[in-house]
C-alpha cells in the first residue's frame, strides 16, 4: 500500500505547471542543435558537399563548451525593454530565440552548396544564441524551484533533460521525412514555426 501510494505521490508532483515551463525551455534548449547538427548535415550530404566542408560547420558548436566566458553577462546585464517586460531570465531566453528566428529564417534563403560561408555564419549566430539561452534556462530553472521547493530541482533537471531530447529528436524527425517533398528550403522554413512557437511559451511562462 505505501509503495503504491508513494508512486501515486510521485506521479502527481509531476502535475506542477512549473514542471511543464522547465519541459518547453529544456524542448527550446534542444531544438537548435537540430538546426546546426542533424539538418544541417543532412542538407550538406544531399549537396555533395565533402566531409572535410560538413567538419567545417561542426565547428561552431564550440561555442557551447565556451559559453561560461558570457556567463557573468547574461545573469547582471539587463536588457532594455525586454527586461521591463519578461524579467532577468526571460528577457534574454527570448532575444536569443529572436535570433535563432532570423538566422534560420536567412539560412532558408540559400543553398549552402553555393553559400558555404554565409550559412556557416548564420549557423554560428544560432550555436551561439543558443548557448547564450542555455545559460538563462538553467537560471530560470534553478529560481523557479530554489529555497524551499530546492528538493523538487532533481525532477527539474529529469524534465529538462526530458525537454532537450524532445526538442532534439521529433523536430529532426520531421525535418528528414519532409526534406525530399518539400526540399531543406521549406525544411528550415517550418523550423521558423517551431522557433516562433517556442518564444510563445517563453511569453507565457511564468
Amino acid at each position: 500500500m505505501n509503495s503504491s501510494l508513494n508512486w501515486s505521490q510521485t506521479l502527481r508532483s509531476y502535475l506542477d505547471k512549473r514542471l511543464l515551463w522547465v519541459f518547453m525551455l529544456g524542448c527550446a534548449s534542444g531544438f537548435p542543435w537540430v538546426l546546426i547538427g542533424s539538418n544541417m548535415s543532412g542538407w550538406l550530404t544531399d549537396a555533395g558537399l565533402s566531409r572535410s566542408a560538413i567538419g567545417f560547420f561542426g565547428s561552431v558548436f564550440t561555442v557551447y563548451a565556451i559559453n561560461f566566458l558570457w556567463a557573468p553577462l547574461v545573469d547582471r546585464v539587463k536588457l532594455p525593454v525586454l527586461h521591463a517586460w519578461l524579467g532577468q531570465r526571460r528577457s534574454w531566453i527570448f532575444l536569443c530565440q529572436s535570433i535563432v528566428l532570423l538566422s534560420t529564417f536567412g539560412i532558408a534563403q540559400f543553398d549552402p552548396a553555393n553559400s558555404l560561408v554565409f550559412t556557416s555564419l548564420l549557423a554560428l549566430c544560432i550555436a551561439t544564441a543558443s548557448s547564450t539561452q542555455d545559460i538563462a534556462i538553467d537560471a530560470y530553472r534553478i529560481d523557479t524551484f530554489a529555497s524551499s521547493d530546492s528538493h523538487r530541482l532533481p525532477q527539474a533537471s529529469a524534465m529538462a533533460v526530458i525537454g532537450w531530447w524532445t526538442g532534439y529528436s521529433l523536430p529532426g524527425y520531421l525535418a528528414f521525412i519532409n526534406a525530399d517533398s518539400i526540399g531543406w528550403n521549406g525544411v528550415y522554413l517550418g523550423m521558423c514555426f517551431i522557433v516562433a512557437l517556442l518564444m510563445l511559451f517563453t511569453v507565457l511562462v511564468k
